[in-house]
């Protein structure tokens, strides 16, 4: 086998809740991550030695701060003789989103030098390996479709889910970035039982994954939206245009400014989108699914 085509999926966070901020910097949460079926494709090829890295979107970066090479250099560094490989990424997940395209990329990548090159690596390994390189990266290493992530996200534990949920997604073509959403959050953090929101994500797992959650939709949560919202007010009156539509419940996802909303079928997430796509034709509004 010389040559691999993987899809990288992206992620929508269901629920987003700040514990506490770390003295490193970093921020405890507790998260539901969920894989949609939005996708970049990646095709990654053996060659003897060198690393090549290309991309459809010219804006991103293809140099040691991608995390795909950032993602190669971490097995070099495992495997000193492994050999060359060229990548060509063709992106369809907006950058700067909040939907972990880029986290989606780099697990996608490990994954698939796994199998390219045989590599004798375990998950956990590869797990490791994804947390250096973010903190969304290890959710994609696991083959699920939603999983409790808990510490910066690193923490997983799986849900099962076999239920395909239909999601409108209206993404602004200007990015937001993660670091200014965080920065904005308050000095001072309340006070959160981690118990109490431990309970609350587990409810929102369980009835999730039965095709329950509007059952539950008031317990869906993300702190990340106000700090959003005061960056960017444009955001929230994108959010409000859910509310008349009859959609099951709506949200940001992770640091923005993708908002999604979830709808029991197709035909209610075409209908959804029509209504949406005029009211914001600056926006781009897709369709997606449960990976």
């Amino acid at each position: 086998m010389r040559t691999l085509i993987l899809k990288s999926p992206s992620k929508l966070n269901l629920y987003l809740k700040i514990i506490r901020r770390r003295s490193n910097g970093y921020h405890e949460l507790v998260t539901l991550f969920h894989r949609i079926s939005l996708c970049d494709t990646l095709r990654i090829q053996k060659k003897p030695k060198e690393f090549f890295l290309r991309c459809s979107d010219p804006r991103l970066s293809c140099g040691e701060d991608n995390l795909i090479t950032r993602a190669y250099r971490e097995l070099q560094n495992i495997f000193p003789k492994l050999g060359g490989v060229s990548v060509n990424l063709t992106k369809r997940i907006p950058m700067g989103g909040g939907l972990g395209g880029g986290s989606g990329n780099a697990a996608s990548f490990l994954l698939g030098m796994k199998k390219l090159y045989s590599l004798p690596v375990s998950r956990m390994q590869l797990v490791q390996i994804a947390v250096r390189l973010g903190a969304d990266v290890a959710f994609f290493i696991y083959d699920t479709s939603t999983a409790i992530g808990r510490g910066v996200g690193e923490k997983l534990k799986l849900v099962p889910n076999k239920i395909k949920h239909w999601f409108v997604l209206v993404i602004s073509r200007e990015e937001l970035s993660t670091k200014q959403v965080y920065q904005a959050l308050p000095r001072k953090l309340p006070a959160v039982s981690l118990t109490k929101v431990s309970r609350v994500v587990t409810m929102i797992s369980n009835f999730f994954s039965r095709k329950n959650s509007h059952q539950i939709s008031q317990l869906f949560a993300n702190d990340l939206e106000a700090p959003a919202f005061q960056l960017r007010p444009s955001i929230r009156q994108t959010l409000l245009r859910f509310h008349p539509l009859g959609v099951t419940f709506s949200g940001m996802s992770g640091s923005g400014p993708t908002v999604f909303a979830m709808v029991p079928s197709l035909s209610k997430a075409r209908e959804v989108a029509r209504k949406i796509r005029k009211q914001e034709p600056d926006k781009q509004v897709l369709i997606c699914h449960s990976w």
